[in-house]
Order: C-alpha cells, then sequence, then structure tokens
C-alpha cells in the first residue's frame, strides 16, 4: 500500500477504510510522520479545500476531524517525539456564558493538526484565566470563541484586561464564532478574526510570521 490510499480514504471521508488504511501501514513498517504528514494530515488539508471551495460544508469537515482524530491515535505511540518546528503557541477557548465547544474545539484540532501547540480551556472561560494560561505557557495567541451576541463583549473585556495590565503587546487576540464578523473584531480590537476552522489556520500562521 501507499500512504497516498491513506489521503484518499481521509478525504473521501470513510472512517472504517482511514484507519484501517494507517493500521495496514503501521503493520508493514511505512515511516510514522510519513502516515501522518503525508497520509492524515494532508487528507485533512484537502478536506479544508473542498469547504473552502465549496465542495464541502462544515459537517464534511467536522466528519474528517473525526477521522483524523481516530487515525492520529492509531499512529501517536509511533511517532517520534517531535515531528517539525513548532509554529507557535495558542491558548483557546469559549469566553465565558458560551456553553459551545464544537466550533473551537474544531478549529484547535485544526491548528494542532498544522504545527501549533495549542491549549484548549473549554467552554465558559473567565477573562482571567485565558491570560494566566496565556502566561503561564508563553503563548503567541489568544484565541476566543463567542458564538453569542451576548457573549462578544466578554471578548472585549480580555482586551481590555490586557491593556489595563500593561500587557497587550505580549499576546495577539483573535476571535470567532457564529455572532463574530471582521468588523467585531476590529471594534474590540482584535489582531484577527476567522469564519472557519480552515481560515483560523492561514490567520494564525500570519500573526506569527509578523
Amino acid at each position: 500500500m501507499e500512504v497516498g490510499d491513506i489521503r484518499d480514504a481521509v478525504v473521501a471521508l470513510k472512517k472504517s477504510k482511514a484507519t484501517e488504511l494507517v493500521s495496514q501501514a503501521i503493520d508493514e513498517g511505512l515511516d510514522p510522520v510519513a502516515i501522518l504528514e503525508d497520509g492524515i494530515v494532508a487528507g485533512l488539508h484537502d478536506i479544508g479545500a473542498k469547504f473552502e471551495s465549496g465542495d464541502y460544508f462544515l459537517p464534511e469537515l467536522m466528519i474528517g476531524g473525526r477521522i483524523s482524530e481516530a487515525c492520529i491515535e492509531l499512529i501517536a505511540p509511533h511517532l517520534p517525539e517531535s515531528t517539525g518546528a513548532k509554529l507557535g503557541v495558542i491558548v483557546i477557548g469559549a469566553v465565558e456564558g458560551d456553553m459551545h465547544d464544537i466550533g473551537y474545539s474544531l478549529v484547535a484540532q485544526q491548528l494542532e493538526l498544522s504545527g501549533f501547540e495549542v491549549h484548549k480551556l473549554g467552554v465558559n472561560v473567565p477573562v482571567m484565566t485565558f491570560i494566566d494560561k496565556a502566561r503561564e505557557v508563553g503563548a503567541d495567541i489568544i484565541g476566543l470563541s463567542a458564538f453569542l451576541v451576548t457573549t462578544i463583549p466578554h471578548c472585549k473585556e480580555v482586551i481590555r484586561y490586557l491593556v489595563d495590565m500593561g500587557i497587550r503587546d505580549r499576546f495577539m487576540v483573535i476571535i470567532g464564532g457564529a455572532e463574530t464578523n471582521q468588523a467585531k473584531a476590529d471594534e474590540i480590537g482584535a489582531d484577527g478574526w476567522a469564519p472557519n476552522a480552515v481560515e483560523a489556520v492561514s490567520l494564525c500562521r500570519r500573526l506569527v510570521e509578523v
């Protein structure tokens, strides 16, 4: 078999086939890093491209994420400690009052697969939890998820706290969620906004390259 077969199975959203091929690749002694990068991650990137082109939608993106998770669980024990340079450190979660985890979890997963070190804080996260964790891990970016109009002010609150504490320049802040947009990001002084997981990865890549 070839690693490209895994990629094709992931793109076709065939979970059982993809996991079967990953197990087969391990048994045949294929390079674990190649299985991960050229098979699983490459397939997920292709799903992202289909999402951007309108051929796939959010359900397919989520299914692809679950398939990749199952495949990664199989290959993880066989991987070396590091498969490449870390792109940056991100702290991410849903702001206080927001209990939606699907969107931010998908973003976190895509960021991890793209080479970021991601610290997931969960949902209903208080302002100082974001800041304390960012300081603790030396984060480059703080990611704030707000799916409700009523919780967007908490995104602004995080930025206000950073300013008041004199550490706003230490962290870049991005927002996302169903009720967010670029105008709202600009209004609260965020460093960026992304409408979905695929574009969130592109945004974070641009921010850490600055």
